[in-house]
């Protein structure tokens, strides 16, 4: 009788043990972070004039915790070198960079805003962005109007920026070529490479601007510069789930393995340009693009030099 019981029992409890397999939970966190020791080279956070869902104390913070070696902080209105100084000693064991965007707010290609970040307490600013929303690139692929700021006219670079250049080879920073088009971006980088700017970065290389051909991609890699992929164009295009990213084009992490195959990984550089209101938070997006470049075929010693070594290299850090 108290077999039959049991038995009885056991058949009510098997639908039980079924479901219970199919519940689902977050994993649990690895033992090391697959992140560890990364560098995110595009991060927005607050204060700014955009909507931003972490201060940038809390994006240290939370790179900290996945075990990334540093971040660099970008406003599209005004400076972050001082910023990062301030970072720094609010939260110790991350290094936390900052630098410039030459846009409208701090007088557009100007030199001697690039001066005085340079020089910020704690020489912590080390990127120059050229033109970002306020490029003329961006205004007209985004149907915005009027005209922007221009960085090359005719493949010849403005005085402007071969001033800045001048500035960013002498100090050695790091030139980012922002939201410019992609022959722009092309033209700066022959220039820097002839003035002896050591550290060139063309903003989400694969993104609507600058959009980057894969030969332009390996004219890029040629000249000595580097490509940033972000894992924000991964949730851009008609589909994305925040309105304000539709009118972007959608670059899938396939998409960016392939590119990874074609010009090689020795030339790029991982980042998230994640901040958002409603987006993931920085480490999250880091985590999802590399678990997801590793999914393509991506191997770990191509996401060590795209995450660790070509990064830490720009910044000086190797």
């Amino acid at each position: 009788m108290r077999i039959g019981r049991l038995l009885v029992l056991l058949l009510a409890m098997a639908p039980l043990a079924g479901a219970q397999d199919l519940r689902v939970f977050p994993p649990p966190p690895p033992v090391k972070s697959p992140i560890e020791g990364a560098i995110d080279f595009h991060v927005h956070s607050a204060p700014d004039v955009f909507g931003r869902s972490v201060t940038d104390i809390e994006a240290a913070t939370l790179a900290k915790r996945m075990g990334l070696r540093a971040i660099v902080l970008k406003n599209h209105v005004t400076g972050t070198a001082d910023r990062a100084a301030l970072v720094r000693e609010v939260v110790p064991g991350i290094e936390v960079f900052g630098g410039i965007v030459l846009n409208q707010a701090v007088g557009g290609i100007n030199p001697a805003a690039v001066e005085r970040m340079a020089r910020m307490s704690g020489r912590y600013g080390k990127v120059v962005w050229l033109p970002t929303i306020d490029a003329d690139n961006h205004m007209k692929t985004f149907h915005e109007p009027g005209s922007g700021i221009r960085a090359a006219v005719d493949g010849k670079v403005t005085p402007e920026t071969e001033a800045v250049l001048k500035i960013v080879a002498r100090e050695n920073l790091v030139l980012e070529t922002g939201h410019l088009a992609a022959d722009e971006c092309l033209a700066v980088i022959r220039r820097g490479a002839e003035l002896g700017v050591k550290n060139m970065l063309v903003t989400h290389a694969m993104a609507q601007v600058p959009n980057m051909s894969t030969g332009q991609m390996k004219e890029v890699a040629r000249l000595g510069g580097y490509l940033e992929l972000d894992f924000i164009n991964h949730l851009m295009g008609p589909e994305a789930h925040l309105p304000w990213m539709r009118p972007w084009h959608r670059v899938s992490i396939k998409d960016m393995a392939r590119a990874i195959r074609e010009v090689g990984a020795e030339h790029m550089v991982l980042a998230t340009d994640l901040g958002q209101t409603g987006n993931p938070t920085h480490p999250d997006g880091y985590l999802l693009l590399v678990q997801g470049l590793k999914q393509e075929g991506i191997g770990d010693a191509e996401l060590d030099r795209m995450m660790r070594r070509n990064p830490a290299r720009l910044l000086g850090l190797e």
